[in-house]
């Protein structure tokens, strides 16, 4: 009954797939794991769940586009289950969803690591806030060399006025992908500049790193 009134969809193709179901099995075993170990600059911990990929790639862009469907707690899973592997769950307070500026919030209506972050929250058994603020727009990263994206995203994030005291917070920054971790580390300056103890960050998928020639 529950398939017949809420129908769910796979992430990367589409193809109907039980009410708590994240991927369908085809898909779910083309998904490349992520096995990096690096942790971006200024954070005390990182998981992600996959490598950011052809296999997962349609997923991703969809979900950007249109978050309908299955793709928020797909990637919510995926999330929690990296954090486990990682054993990052017990020394985290709260999860922060990584913000966007008001105006494209106006534009297209959701932020989409908050509607992951709405979803993690019940996986791990976490509450979720929006501690940060996007204060400007930034350009598009995804031809950004390092250094380039680190100047794209420096100073772009202030801790929302409203939000109480931070101090003593060990804190679980989120994010739908993770390139070179520049956002993730701003995210990170900025809620350590406001009192918190720990930041980690997770991502649902990480682009992975590849030697010189590669």
């Amino acid at each position: 009954m529950i398939d017949w009134l809420y129908p769910n969809v796979c992430p990367c193709c589409g193809k109907y797939i039980d009410h708590d179901a994240d991927f369908c099995n085809d898909c779910k075993n083309n998904i490349t794991p992520y096995t990096g170990d690096s942790v971006p600059r200024g954070l005390d911990g990182f998981a992600a769940y996959c490598e950011y990929d052809h296999n997962i790639d349609d997923a991703i862009l969809h979900f950007k586009k249109d978050p309908d469907g299955n793709s928020y707690y797909a990637f919510a899973c995926g999330i929690a289950e990296a954090l486990r592997k990682n054993g990052i769950i017990p020394d985290i307070d709260m999860i922060v969803p990584i913000p966007i500026t008001k105006a494209k919030m106006k534009s297209r209506g959701y932020n989409q690591t908050e509607l992951i972050a709405r979803e993690l929250r019940f996986l791990i058994d976490k509450p979720y806030e929006n501690l940060l603020l996007k204060i400007r727009d930034t350009k598009d990263q995804k031809n950004m060399l390092g250094k380039d994206r680190s100047e794209n995203v420096k100073d772009v994030f202030a801790v929302d006025p409203r939000v109480s005291d931070l101090t003593g917070k060990r804190l679980l920054v989120i994010d739908d992908v993770c390139t070179t971790g520049s956002t993730l580390s701003e995210a990170a300056k900025v809620l350590k500049t406001g009192g918190a103890a720990k930041v980690y960050a997770a991502a649902f998928a990480k682009t992975p790193f590849r030697k010189r020639g590669q």
